[in-house]
């Protein structure tokens, strides 16, 4: 086979040393492709197994679509135990990575989605949403391949579906911007924010589909889609921020200090618990824009910050 014979000769021409060590923005690229490859169309085909699976014991109902059966996390770009090059800034690229890869993903399910639902027929409440859509000015986009001007309302799921696609192009668009400047133009509300307004429509399409007699195609692509949705939500994976103990020992023993109030790391651990709990139930800021900060400090509250500004 001549596809084979082209991989092997490829593979054994590629240097077995990499020249450059790579970044852990790299790493989670390369941990990320392997979801594309393979985890991402290995999910809805399991758990399709997993409907089959159900019948053969005689529950004749799928599985639904938001079970929490699988979900995936990584430690890439989150992991800053021990390792000093994974830095806050490191952790912002990778989580806006990861949202502007699976934003990508999704729009190439929605748009193979708006080829399948071409339907006309629908209950009251999705034909309402389209007559909503529709009735909202929208701008002829080109930066789409198929579907970029008007739909037609007698297609409404393609409206619906058309919305979502637009939200998904400006997330990704937004977290390309962030990632590049630090800065988008593109309002968050014009985006996906979370993962239950991301079902929302996936969902009154499906119903729409069941409620017209159609539940063979609402349990084809679309179901499959929505499990997508519902495992992988907005990054892929969700990412374990990790970092040792002493670290954040060290953080508040510099603020205790600064406060005048001792030193925290001397203390038992019984009056640390009773000062933090203190702290939690008080309103004034517990860190002051004067706080001396070593290098080990600084990091560990920078990551903090990064994690209360990135988009959730």
């Amino acid at each position: 086979d001549e596809a084979l014979q082209r991989e092997i000769q490829a593979a054994f021409r590629t240097d077995e040393i990499r020249r450059a060590q790579p970044t852990p923005q790299d790493e989670m690229r390369y941990g990320m492709n392997y979801i594309h490859e393979t985890i991402w169309k290995g999910v809805p085909k399991f758990l399709r197994r997993v409907d089959t699976a159900l019948k053969n014991i005689g529950i004749d109902e799928r599985l639904p679509y938001d079970a929490p059966l699988i979900k995936f996390s990584s430690w890439m770009g989150g992991d800053r135990d021990g390792n000093p090059r994974v830095t806050p800034e490191v952790t912002r690229d990778v989580c806006l990575l990861a949202r502007m890869m699976a934003a990508n993903l999704y729009i190439k399910g929605i748009e193979e989605l708006m080829f399948e639902l071409s339907m006309w027929r629908c209950n009251d409440e999705l034909r309402a949403r389209a007559d909503e859509l529709d009735g909202a000015s929208r701008k002829v986009v080109k930066h789409y391949t198929e579907f970029w001007r008007q739909i037609p309302t007698n297609e409404p799921y393609r409206v619906v579906l058309a919305d979502v696609r637009d939200k998904l192009y400006n997330t990704r668009e937004r977290m390309r911007h962030l990632l590049s400047t630090g800065f988008s133009e593109i309002p968050e509300d014009a985006t996906i924010t979370n993962v239950t307004k991301f079902l929302e429509p996936l969902e009154l399409c499906y119903k729409s589909l069941c409620d017209c007699g159609d539940k063979t195609i609402a349990d084809g692509s679309l179901l499959d889609f929505m499990r997508q949705v519902s495992t992988f939500g907005l990054s892929l994976t969700k990412l374990d921020i990790r970092q040792e103990s002493d670290r954040h020992t060290e953080v508040i023993d510099a603020i205790t200090t600064h406060l005048g109030i001792g030193s925290y790391r001397s203390w038992p651990e019984e009056k640390r618990q009773e000062w933090l709990l203190s702290e939690l139930r008080g309103k004034r800021p517990l860190l002051s824009p004067d706080l001396p900060q070593s290098e080990e400090v600084a990091d560990a509250l920078g990551t903090f910050r990064v994690l209360a500004e990135l988009p959730r």
